[in-house]
């Protein structure tokens, strides 16, 4: 097999596996048996150590010495919020740097809206794949904005949350994906940028995180840390 081959192989196992994680076809804790996978997935046992390994990497499975591969456990309440938390720091920092540092805030809100208009277009009632396609554009939208702050650390400390990973896990347990709330708090992010308007563009993430949260643990407890203060902080 050509190391092409190897690599177009292991992405397929690695999308298999990752929809079978967000559609709990594996369930959250569930061991992964490689010998039984990889005659399911009909390859070898390599291309699916590589799949599993990058999906270590994004902690959508968990690495045991002598047990293998088991599915990690979905967040907590409490880790969800505080993910919300270190999302919301990282995502008011980049949209200051846009604005004020930015020279090019219409090209980058034109980026954005053209990511908001694919999440639009999802058919999220039709399939998981679909829900997969929409985090997929939510997690560029977010992605888009981060890297136009023009930190690479922030991007950086950004991508290892894993934000979207665990927010799509999420959606199978609510049952229905928040695509119209999503993309009007998208909407209004865009509009504070091309108006270079900071403390809009500052209340915009912050709702938006805070709705998400709320909209993913489906209740109405007050968040301790999405305060007005948290504008001091840029």
């Amino acid at each position: 097999m050509s190391e092409n081959e190897r690599g177009e192989k292991t992405e397929y196992v690695y999308s298999l596996l990752k929809e079978m994680i967000f559609g709990w076809k594996l369930e959250p804790g569930q061991k992964v048996n490689i010998s039984s996978m990889a005659r399911h997935f009909n390859v070898s046992a390599i291309p699916l150590r590589e799949a599993l390994s990058r999906l270590h990497s994004e902690k959508l499975v968990i690495f045991e010495p002598n047990k293998g591969y088991r599915v990690s456990e979905i967040l907590t309440p409490v880790q969800m919020r505080e993910l919300s938390e270190a999302r919301l720091l990282l995502e008011l920092r980049a949209v200051f740097n846009i604005i004020r540092m930015n020279t090019n805030t219409f090209g980058v809100a034109d980026q954005l809206q053209q990511l908001n208009d694919a999440m639009k277009q999802v058919n999220t009632a039709s399939s998981y794949k679909e829900i997969l396609d929409f985090v997929h554009y939510d997690q560029q939208f977010h992605g888009t904005l981060m890297k136009a702050g023009g930190n690479a650390f922030l991007v950086e400390a950004y991508n290892g949350l894993h934000c979207h990973l665990h927010i799509a896990r999420f959606y199978h347990v609510r049952g229905y994906v928040d695509q119209k709330d999503a993309t009007d708090e998208h909407h209004e992010i865009i509009e504070s940028i091309k108006t270079r308007d900071i403390y809009r563009a500052e209340e915009a993430i912050s709702n938006h995180i805070r709705f998400v949260t709320k909209r993913l643990l489906q209740n109405d407890e007050p968040e301790r840390f999405f305060s007005a203060g948290l504008r001091g902080l840029v």
